[in-house]
């Protein structure tokens, strides 16, 4: 194909992609590929106001294309299966087409080939994926998603300076004060901030330990005077060890 050019600017070497995408409302009919597009611009370009360009000169249009990222898969055995997890973003890559014209002794555009560089690679985003099974248990019309089911040998306690000691009535986790919810394991057995539903007590969190809590024990903490707490006796109890909320 080929286009007189009547007079061109400097500043054309490069074409914005915005002006390529903006060609087929420009000229009528679609371009049939990008780089016709390009080389349409250049023609577009050469009907400007401008200084005449000499013999053998070359212009040029650009276009740069986006490369989808993909994603990188890992297992994870903390998350259930119906849960996804972003752990790093991922980058669009981007390749440069440019497409350039020689002008001739007789002022016609002639095409030259066309040329492409990566300008920017991309970057995979990384994506965890739940391993584990899903288990579902409902409690007073609410809905738990928990990973296991144990057994353990349930008592109870107060604030109490007898029920403490001098460390008072704090959770040994993180410090804070004891409230109804909070319980005490053993940490070989259930991690400390462990989320739990325990039958006959509700939800709780693994956040105190305990002298004699050790092995298949819980020690559930009340708001209760030490007679009621008392009364609480020893009982065997379900608790569920719930895991990570929705993703």
């Amino acid at each position: 194909m080929e286009a007189r050019v009547m007079t061109i600017r400097s500043r054309l070497w490069i074409v914005p992609a915005i002006a390529v995408m903006a060609l087929p409302s420009l000229l009528g009919a679609p371009p049939a590929t990008a780089q016709e597009a390009a080389w349409r611009q250049l023609r577009l370009a050469a009907a400007g106001p401008a200084k005449p360009m000499r013999a053998g000169s070359v212009v040029a249009a650009q276009r740069y294309q986006r490369l989808q990222p993909g994603q990188t898969v890992q297992r994870q055995s903390t998350l259930y299966r119906d849960q996804r997890r972003v752990l790093a973003a991922g980058r669009e890559g981007i390749v440069v087409h440019r497409t350039p014209a020689r002008v001739g002794r007789d002022s016609l555009l002639r095409r030259l080939p066309e040329s492409r560089a990566l300008r920017r690679r991309p970057v995979p985003a990384k994506v965890a994926v739940g391993t584990m099974p899903v288990h579902y248990l409902v409690r007073g019309g609410v809905t738990y998603r928990y990973m296991r089911r144990i057994r353990l040998v349930a008592t109870a306690y107060n604030a109490s300076y007898a029920q403490n000691g001098p460390w008072g009535a704090t959770a040994a986790w993180n410090g804070m004060p004891l409230v109804r919810g909070m319980v005490a394991v053993d940490p070989s057995v259930i991690p400390l901030g462990t989320r739990l539903y325990v039958d006959g007590y509700g939800p709780a969190l693994a956040a105190d330990t305990g002298s004699a809590i050790v092995g298949d024990r819980i020690d559930l903490y009340f708001d209760r005077s030490a007679q009621q707490t008392a009364n609480f006796g020893i009982k065997t109890l379900n608790v569920y060890v719930l895991g990570p909320a929705s993703a």
